[in-house]
């Protein structure tokens, strides 16, 4: 019979939800006018001290003076910079893990209202931050730029707009198309989903996918080669995200449904103790990772008698929230060996071969993307202290 624990692991596992963001720029949250509502000040966005930056704003789709449609996929509200006055940003400060990956996902809308356009024109974008200003028109994030908005041509009106990528992997990035006619031409004045994924232990754009507003379409690159992120060599992790518009007066770039989710990576850390077969190893299973919707598989080799028990808990810096990790057990007759996780659940796994797997089902639900447990194994070893300990996982559900 399979343990309940799994279930009730992922139950407690909802309390940290708010490690990801996710905005619609509903009420009561978010305040909306026919004319737009300040967004600095509503639910932790600010306008970041950048030279020459004015805030956006938040308007209805019923009544709007800015002449944006309605999103299918929308709420009662979204957001907009609408670039009359100057740089339009709009921030707000996140947490993002390390060793994990991101995705940044939002419904976007680029339209034009003004009457020139220059050959150095970029609409606005979507970023992580933080960010340096590398050219005179647009402050690619040095480090995370994710999305960029583009006209292709210096036409009056524009008639479509592309995404582009910054490429790294200097500083000086190059401002890139994606390698896909899908992310080119698209409609102006018509509701698209973008969404990047990029790896932050590698610093690499991953993918990019977009779901047309005209044809409804969903497309997805993924580059045949790996894509540095620019300044790739920086340790920064991301602190906030930046909402921009920016080129010429008249560019308009609207957002809804933006969501900055990330997981799906198993990583080791910490060193175990030798038993009988050497130091227990804990692993994810070959091609296994924790995406919802799938099983997370876990092994646990090395094992003498092919038993193992799993501890699995929520912090790998304090046990029963007190007690430091890691915590040498010693003085508990376990010399060499340290407590690597907080050992809330504990499981008994009865493998073969001298390994065991510990199996865990990740619902097929988006709430999930994001949290964060974590794995120590101890072996049932037939040497003088009966037990012997793994390394640690870290695991980070996602996409």
């Amino acid at each position: 019979m399979r343990s309940p624990a799994p279930y009730l692991l992922l139950s407690a596992l909802i309390a940290p939800l708010a490690a990801q963001y996710s905005t619609g720029f509903e009420g009561p949250t978010f305040t909306a006018s026919s004319a737009g509502t300040a967004c600095a000040g509503q639910d932790g966005f600010y306008v970041p001290p950048v030279a020459g930056s004015f805030d956006g704003a938040i308007f209805d789709y019923a009544t709007n003076n800015i002449g944006v449609p309605i999103n299918p996929n929308g709420g009662a509200n979204f957001y907009c910079g609408n670039n009359t006055l100057g740089l339009v940003r709009a921030q707000r400060s996140l947490t993002v893990p390390a060793n994990s990956r991101c995705v940044v996902q939002a419904d976007i809308l680029c339209n034009y209202v003004g009457t020139a356009v220059t050959t150095t024109n970029y609409i606005g974008g979507l970023s992580l931050q933080p960010s340096a200003v590398i050219t005179p028109q647009f402050p690619v994030a040095a480090v995370y730029s994710n999305l960029i908005f583009s006209w292709p041509t210096t036409t009056v009106p524009p008639t479509g707009f592309d995404v582009l990528a910054a490429y790294g992997p200097t500083l000086a990035s190059a401002i890139t198309p994606i390698g896909d006619p899908a992310f080119t031409g698209l409609a102006l004045n018509v509701w698209h989903t973008l969404r990047v994924t990029i790896d932050l232990r590698t610093k690499e754009y991953m993918s990019w996918t977009i779901t047309n507003g005209v044809t409804n379409i969903t497309t997805t690159y993924t580059p045949p080669l790996p894509v540095p992120l620019a300044n790739q060599a920086s340790t920064l992790l991301p602190t906030d995200f930046r909402l921009f518009t920016g080129g010429a007066a008249g560019n308009l770039v609207a957002f809804d449904n933006v969501t900055i989710t990330y997981g799906a990576t198993y990583d080791a850390f910490g060193a175990g103790c030798a038993g009988a077969m050497g130091v227990p190893a804990l692993a994810a299973a070959p091609g296994s990772s924790p995406t919802i919707g799938t099983t997370l598989n876990v092994t646990v080799s090395n094992l003498p008698v092919s038993l193992a028990i799993m501890l699995t808990g929520f912090s790998n810096t304090l046990a029963a929230g007190a007690i430091p990790l890691p915590f040498d057990l010693t003085s508990s007759g376990f010399p060499g060996c340290n407590l690597l996780v907080d050992p809330l659940v504990t499981q008994f796994l009865f493998g073969a071969g001298n390994q065991a797997t510990w199996p865990f089902t990740i619902p097929l639900s988006t709430s999930f993307n994001g949290l964060e447990l974590y794995n120590q194994g101890a072996s049932i070893d037939s040497g003088p202290t009966g037990l012997a300990f793994s390394n640690g996982g870290r695991c980070v559900i996602g996409l």
